[in-house]
């Protein structure tokens, strides 16, 4: 590898650890590669980079999972600069698809810049869905230093192009996830939110795919959004309150309820009187209820009342959740969701 960084010794090590990690199976490869972390991070970043520049598929693969399992960012910031370099070069149109897959993600923890956004707005109209996918991740990661440029701007538009119109399902539910973390980027809020607030309606509106639909509303529960915008959250949620699907539903009327709607309020409160509420209903009444969501006292305090009676009557299971819990499991969930909710 060009530039290749660690002493000797230290270069040794990690490809010791690396080898090690080759030839573990799978199953105990997380273990082994936290022990490298902790006896060596240097050495080990090092080897994988170098690595990524000249191994067969396989080794590659295993040299990317260890960059994005190591949190360079953390554990060596120096390697950081060589990890973008080296992604970069692996990224390009002509790589074997199953390494786009693997890296772009990646890619897009390290990249920075207009070049960077570049090259994953050109990977989302890749020919292989994997690749989409990939190239939806490590959207979703991309963090641009500085201003909100235009090249940015056109990942968010792609996406919210994407969760509706790409044909594979698992592109679309990639692009329902992926929005959350860009309210971080510098100008989003003012000219991404709507934009996307529109995109996730229609995915929740026409979307075929149960998955999609339940990601595109969990998501838009979720935005940190006031004012105007608030306004815009709730008049996209209102009419998926009554949904079919539980979670659609469960997150529609959680989320109307923490903007205040007291409707919304009353029947959340009045679902969760069921002692075979669906679990959905209690993430969400929980999650909108947290005081970080800044939602209404009242309301916290009244889902922690009905949380704590039904914890005090027996929590049993509603017969369409997917995967079922255990009653122990249930019981555990259940103490873990009242503990988040203050008594203030």
């Amino acid at each position: 590898m060009k530039g290749r960084v660690g002493k000797s010794g230290a270069v040794a090590g990690g490809s010791a650890a690396f080898a090690e990690l080759l030839r573990a199976p799978e199953e105990s490869r997380h273990d082994l590669l936290e022990r490298a972390i902790d006896e060596d991070a240097r050495g080990l970043v090092a080897e994988a980079l170098h690595v990524c520049t000249q191994g067969p598929v396989e080794h590659v693969l295993l040299a990317v999972w260890v960059l994005d399992q190591a949190l360079l960012k953390e554990e060596c910031p120096e390697l950081v600069p060589d990890a973008a370099r080296v992604l970069t070069e692996l990224c390009h149109p002509g790589q074997d698809p199953v390494v786009l897959a693997a890296a772009l993600g990646v890619f897009g923890v390290y990249a920075s810049g207009p070049a960077a956004a570049q090259t994953l707005l050109g990977m989302t109209a890749h020919e292989v869905p994997a690749v989409r996918a990939a190239a939806v991740d490590g959207i979703e990661y991309f963090t641009d230093e500085g201003s909100f440029p235009q090249t940015t701007m056109r990942l968010v538009e792609r996406l919210t192009r994407m969760v509706t119109e790409d044909p594979d399902a698992e592109v679309r539910l990639a692009a329902a996830g992926a929005f959350t973390l860009m309210d971080g980027w510098d100008g989003y809020e003012t000219t991404g939110t709507p934009a996307v607030v529109a995109a996730l309606g229609r995915a929740m509106r026409t979307g075929e795919d149960p998955r999609v639909r339940g990601e595109a509303v969990h998501n838009l529960a979720l935005f940190t959004v006031e004012g105007h915008q608030a306004a815009m959250v709730a008049d996209a949620l209102r009419p998926y309150t009554h949904d079919r699907d539980d979670r659609v539903a469960a997150w529609a009327l959680a989320r109307l309820a923490s903007l205040g709607d007291e409707r919304a309020a009353e029947r959340l409160l009045a679902v969760l009187e069921a002692t075979d509420v669906h679990r959905e209903y209690v993430s969400a009444a929980t999650e909108m209820s947290v005081p970080y969501r800044n939602g209404p006292s009242a309301l916290r305090k009244r889902v922690r009342k009905a949380l704590k009676r039904l914890r005090k009557e027996g929590w049993s299971q509603h017969p369409s959740e997917r995967p079922p819990m255990s009653p122990e499991d249930r019981r555990r969930y259940l103490d873990l969701e009242i503990s988040r909710l203050p008594r203030w």
